[in-house]
């Protein structure tokens, strides 16, 4: 498994052992929990809680039944989901840095706020 795709998948926000799933899961196209676990390197303690949580953030889908098979979100989905998820977030910051003021202290309410809970 290449490095480089494991650490551009964690640039993404992947962790380790999701980068090294999905990407073992892109070659096996679907596969059992242990099956991936074996052809990731991940621990097999670790591949279920890996895998639940991966399909809780939309990289892999569940198929349940006996046994229970994965198989991940295609690359090319994965791709634009995450081109669009990535461009809102950087249009919605570039507008609300563009809406701030000189001198204006964006976080005053907040302590305000921290500091009538602490009493």
């Amino acid at each position: 498994m290449p490095l480089k795709l494991i650490e551009n998948l964690q640039k993404l926000g992947f962790t380790g052992n999701e980068a090294k799933v999905y990407a073992s899961l892109v070659c096996l196209k679907q596969a059992k929990a242990r099956d991936i676990a074996e052809n990731a390197g991940v621990p097999r303690p670790k591949i279920y809680g890996t895998l639940r949580g991966m399909e809780k953030k939309g990289y892999v889908r569940i198929i349940e039944g006996e046994p229970t098979l994965f198989c991940c979100v295609q690359p090319e989905e994965l791709i634009l989901r995450m081109r669009a998820d990535f461009m809102l977030s950087l249009s919605e910051t570039a507008s609300e840095l563009n809406s701030l003021t000189p001198g204006s202290n964006i976080f005053a309410s907040e302590r305000f706020y921290e500091k009538r809970i602490r009493v």
